[in-house]
């Protein structure tokens, strides 16, 4: 098949499914919390306005933060081919 072939990567389903946990659980406070669904191109979109400006900047820190940290601590790793 191409796909495997295109994009070579390693079945983790314990993982997967906790990012998954995690994702859907930041998107429900989001959501229960301030009333505003999580997508990113609204989010980003918006940045310009002033109000509401201190939450979606918080927002995109917090995932090039954790993306960072996540190839600091090894987790971000790509397969070596």
């Amino acid at each position: 098949m191409l796909l495997p072939a295109l994009f070579p990567t390693r079945f983790t389903p314990l993982p997967d499914l906790a990012g998954g946990l995690l994702i859907g659980a930041s998107a429900a406070l989001l959501w229960l919390g301030i009333g505003r669904i999580a997508g990113i191109t609204g989010i980003a979109g918006d940045l310009i306005q002033r109000s509401g400006r201190d939450w979606r900047l918080a927002f995109i820190s917090g995932l090039l933060l954790a993306g960072l940290l996540a190839r600091t601590l090894g987790a971000a790793q790509t397969p070596n081919h």
